[in-house]
């Protein structure tokens, strides 16, 4: 039979183990979040809901956005923040696959990824941007830390009235998107139904792995520049099973 002082003492020990990486973590995350209060608002809607939108948060403001994911049952967040260093460039960090009730033997570990985007205008209605999101998983179910990355060429055509259109394509390692396919297309839509009130989105990451899916939802423009967006999500077709069905939430503030 099994000890259960001896599973308290493991459990209590993981714990001591992982808290000075989790108290560096929210200090991190308290700063940033301070940060963003007092330089006051950016102009960017960092993503559709999966796919990166190529607006560029302005110079010397803070972007933030929080994403919430309930996807077969399971809950988990994205937190991102990003800093406008001007002629159109960002940097930030992202806060990425914090699980909400952690169960199983196969969790994955959080990630601490680093994102940067450069943005490329073409015209008045066509803009390119370059991205990444790079950096690190954190040791918190298991003691493996793996690098992650997610990096992607993103086109963007504005047609104003007539909406706002990307088309692109990514490359993500097995620690970021799970088994499957590295490179695969995105793209997505912006509609707007009520000027500054209400528009309509969606995106696509195609692939077999565990971010390839569909969402589409819209996004309600709050007081404030705050944004609250939600869709419902799908796994693209032959996925085998690598993502689930599910709904999306954001909360932005630009």
């Amino acid at each position: 039979m099994s000890n259960p002082s001896r599973h308290a003492s493991r459990a209590l020990s993981a714990w001591r183990t992982r808290r000075p990486a989790c108290a560096k973590l929210l200090s991190l995350l308290f700063v940033l979040l301070v940060a963003f209060y007092f330089q006051g608002s950016g102009q960017a809607q960092q993503n559709l809901f999966n796919v990166p939108s190529s607006d560029i948060t302005e110079k010397n403001k803070v972007f933030f956005q929080e994403q919430i994911n309930l996807v077969s049952l399971r809950g988990t967040s994205h937190t991102t923040f990003t800093y406008g260093l001007g002629n159109d460039f960002e940097i930030g960090v992202n806060l990425f696959n914090v699980h909400f009730h952690p169960v199983g033997r196969n969790l994955q570990n959080p990630s601490m990824l680093f994102n940067s985007q450069k943005g490329f205008n073409l015209g008045e209605h066509h803009k390119i941007s370059i991205g990444t999101q790079t950096g690190f998983t954190m040791p918190w179910y298991t003691p493996a830390v793996k690098a992650a990355t997610f990096s992607y060429v993103n086109s963007a055509i504005d047609l104003k009235k007539f909406g706002k259109y990307y088309i692109g394509g990514y490359y993500a390692n097995e620690t970021y998107a799970g088994p499957g396919n590295a490179v695969g297309l995105m793209a997505g839509m912006e509609y707007e139904l009520s000027r500054n009130k209400v528009h309509l989105i969606g995106d696509m990451l195609t692939g077999h792995n565990s971010i390839s899916a569909v969402v589409l939802g819209a996004v309600l423009y709050l007081p404030g520049k705050w944004h609250v967006s939600m869709g419902a999500q799908v796994p693209v077709p032959h996925n085998h099973g690598r993502n689930g069905y599910g709904i999306v939430f954001q909360l932005t503030h630009e």
